[in-house]
């Protein structure tokens, strides 16, 4: 019994200390694979038609613009990012019901960023993993960009690219989830 109790204390004190310094990026990643969805639709394999130009006003966010999610000549959501104020707020439709939602969005855990959608995350009930979207990542003390990861084109896979600085980084999302 006091075997047991001991493991499960250093397992709990690994996990505790696992998001320091050393190993940022590890944790930045799994932040990135467990990202809340802004946009769930009920397959992936949709196809995405920008019907409305998207522009932006400033900044990194679109401002206006429409994206309309289609699946065998069916429209399954819509997605309006606004008539050019750079508010940071969207409206999505689905299932004939208009609904609102913030672009800017905070960090989990110890690495605390500032979250922009630059193109909706989109989760899907027939998959496990995001299957679509872009994020811009900004150091939440000074406001530098840290970071983009584009989720990819809407199809079931685990796979995200992540943009540095240092160059572009594909890594599997299953990997952290």
């Amino acid at each position: 019994m006091k075997k047991t109790i001991l493991s499960l204390a250093l397992i709990a004190g690994i996990a505790l200390v696992s998001c320091n310094k050393e190993n940022v990026e590890d944790c930045f990643t799994s932040e990135v694979s467990t990202e809340t969805e802004t946009l769930r639709l009920p397959e992936s394999g949709y196809e995405m038609n920008v019907t409305e130009e998207l522009t932006r006003a400033s900044g990194d966010t679109y401002t206006s613009g429409i994206i309309e999610y289609m699946k065998d000549g069916d429209v399954l959501a819509t997605f309006d990012f606004g008539t050019g104020l750079d508010d940071k707020k969207a409206k999505y439709k689905k299932d004939g019901t208009m609904h609102d939602c913030s672009l800017e969005k905070k960090g989990k855990g110890k690495n605390k960023y500032k979250k922009l959608i630059v193109e909706p995350i989109v989760k899907s009930d027939d998959c496990a993993y995001i299957v679509s979207g872009i994020i811009k990542y900004y150091s939440k003390k000074s406001g530098d960009w840290v970071a983009t990861v584009d989720f990819g084109d809407g199809s079931c896979d685990d796979i995200a690219v992540k943009t540095t600085k240092k160059g572009e980084y594909t890594f599997n999302i299953s990997t952290y989830y």
